[in-house]
C-alpha cells in the first residue's frame, strides 16, 4: 500500500465511538479502533491529545503509544500487538 506524503494515522480504517461528551468546556473523548488492525487509542476533541488503549481502554505506556501513532496500518495485527497491550501506563497504580 503506497503512503507516500499520508499520514500514519491516515492509513488506518477508523470505527470512531463517542466515549464523552463534555458539557463544560465542550469537547469529547472519541474511542478510535482501526477495523483491520485492531489498534485502538482514545483522542479529545479540545487539544488532539491521542493515546493508545488497551480492549478494556486503560491508557498503555507512552513508548507504546508513540510507535502506534508512528506506524502505518498492517491491515492485521502486529506481532507485538498482544505483548504491547499489557504495556499499561501506570502499572503500579493499576493494581
Amino acid at each position: 500500500m503506497p503512503t507516500d506524503g499520508i499520514p500514519a494515522w491516515r492509513t488506518h480504517d477508523w470505527k470512531v465511538r463517542t466515549i464523552e461528551s463534555v458539557v463544560a468546556g465542550g469537547g469529547s473523548r472519541l474511542a478510535f479502533t482501526c477495523r483491520s488492525c485492531g489498534r485502538a487509542f482514545v483522542q479529545t476533541t479540545l487539544n488532539r491529545r491521542t493515546w493508545a488503549v488497551d480492549k478494556g481502554g486503560v491508557a498503555l505506556s507512552d513508548e507504546v503509544t508513540d510507535r502506534w501513532l508512528e506506524g502505518i496500518c498492517l491491515r492485521r495485527p502486529g506481532e507485538t500487538d498482544d505483548d504491547d497491550r499489557l504495556m499499561v501506563k501506570n502499572a503500579a497504580a493499576a493494581q
